[in-house]
């Protein structure tokens, strides 16, 4: 009974915020179970944007679904 009623009322909620706040709690949940880092989460658009980091991060992911690398060091 109480399943239904959270149900009714996340329903409710509007899609965008759902989306979000799901995202949110998802997001949470992995990091406390470990399954991902807070450092795989950082975002910083200076290094994306004006040194080109995003190729690399691409590159760095696709690549460690076929074989093991060794990340870059600067």
């Amino acid at each position: 009974m109480a399943y239904q009623t959270f149900r009714q009322e996340y329903l409710q909620v509007p899609p965008v915020t759902r989306a979000y706040t799901t995202a949110c709690v998802l997001t949470t949940a992995a990091v406390q179970l470990e399954l991902i880092t807070p450092f795989q989460l950082y975002f910083n658009p200076e290094l994306i944007f004006k040194h080109f980091q995003a190729l690399l991060l691409g590159i760095y992911i696709f690549s460690r679904m076929s074989f093991p690398i060794s990340p870059v060091v600067e």
